[in-house]
């Protein structure tokens, strides 16, 4: 299988865009923003999706002028040396996402729907699942995640809807939460949660134009940034700051207080389905962009024998910390660190370009 991706278009572009972006509101992510951001947590995915799409679009624009994908565009900017520096940087944080997204999503299947399995286990049948559809290409994930889009989106409505009995909009008081200051300085620090977005401009030669990778970018990160509002929104309205502070999976707490009928009790069971599903395609994802920053600067026909090794080493970072709780602060340093992702190489590639087009304004003229 060669590592070049195939043509794509905007429908796949959004697919990968927003299933890459949205597995952690199913995780203990959105408890984690209330309990720093209080009342006006719902409005830091708003905030950290702005910042991140202003910073994509001057991306755009120097990948108007210099063609081709993030490692090419560092290449001719930043010169060989730079241009492994950043491919280096990228893989580094898809394979640490990729990591952290696979311990998370084996514990909370633990607790939720396997409390009895091995934990081995579980890692094992993730990481499985994700690098079979490695195997199959980035091509086939993007279709299945873009068919995935509205039953993620019907069914966290339907839980929206159901939960009508259970809202106090009091709960939102007060408006302001821990401030308005800290709303915005906390909403910038996670803008990490979008790092994947990127993946657009790593695989760009897969879309036509850089319109196209923008388009996509703002369909796809525009929905995960809505879902993600939207669930914090309704969690907040449900349970209030001080409850849902102490849940541990927020989406999974408000599905469990849908109940539909004596037949039909609970629903929760059907959600655990569609974030496993979306965590799997969410880590092939990363880990396939990994890949692809490996064999890019190397020049590898193929990315084939390159699977069970990064795989392994996804694995091996996932199972370092040692209980749930030093995951989900590890989940946090890191969530910072693919921040520095979001705003480091693509601000440089804009500044290197911007200067070099003044020099050349200054010879010329």
């Amino acid at each position: 299988m060669s590592y070049q991706p195939g043509r794509m278009g905007v429908a796949e572009g959004i697919g990968l865009t927003y299933i890459v972006m949205l597995p952690r509101v199913f995780l203990t992510s959105p408890a984690v923003t209330i309990s720093s951001m209080h009342n006006l947590a719902w409005i830091a995915p708003l905030i950290n999706w702005v910042a991140a799409l202003a910073v994509l679009y001057l991306l755009a624009g120097v990948t108007a002028r210099v063609r081709g994908d993030l490692y090419t565009v560092s290449d001719r900017l930043l010169g060989r040396v730079g241009a492994w520096a950043m491919a280096i940087f990228y893989t580094a944080l898809f394979i640490l996402d990729a990591a952290s997204l696979l311990r998370q999503f084996a514990e909370n299947t633990l607790l939720t729907a396997l409390p009895g399995a091995e934990f081995r286990m579980i890692i094992f049948w993730y990481i499985l699942f994700a690098s079979v559809l490695v195997y199959f290409g980035i091509e086939g994930i993007a279709r299945s995640a873009y068919l995935m889009l509205p039953f993620i989106a019907g069914g966290v409505a339907a839980v929206i809807i159901l939960l009508a009995p259970f809202y106090d909009f009091y709960r939102l008081l007060p408006w302001q939460g821990a401030g308005v200051g800290v709303a915005v300085g906390r909403g910038l620090e996670l803008v990490g949660l979008n790092l994947g977005a990127l993946l657009l401009f790593v695989l760009a030669p897969s879309f036509q134009k850089p319109a196209t990778m923008m388009t996509a970018a703002f369909y796809g990160g525009g929905v995960s940034a809505l879902l993600r509002t939207v669930v914090i929104f309704f969690f907040l309205l449900a349970f209030g700051v001080g409850d849902g502070m102490e849940k541990t999976l927020p989406f999974y707490e408000m599905s469990r207080l849908v109940y539909l009928s004596r037949y039909i009790q609970h629903i929760e069971a059907l959600f655990i389905i569609i974030w496993v599903i979306t965590g799997l395609l969410a880590i092939a994802i990363d880990i396939f962009v990994a890949l692809y920053l490996i064999a890019r600067p190397l020049g590898l026909p193929s990315i084939r024998p390159l699977v069970p090794a990064v795989a392994m080493i996804v694995v091996n970072l996932a199972v370092i910390p040692p209980d749930l709780s030093a995951v989900i602060k590890a989940d946090g340093s890191l969530v910072l660190l693919l921040s520095a992702g979001v705003f480091g190489g693509p601000l440089l590639l804009v500044a290197v370009a911007y200067i070099r087009k003044r020099r050349k304004r200054t010879w010329s003229g």
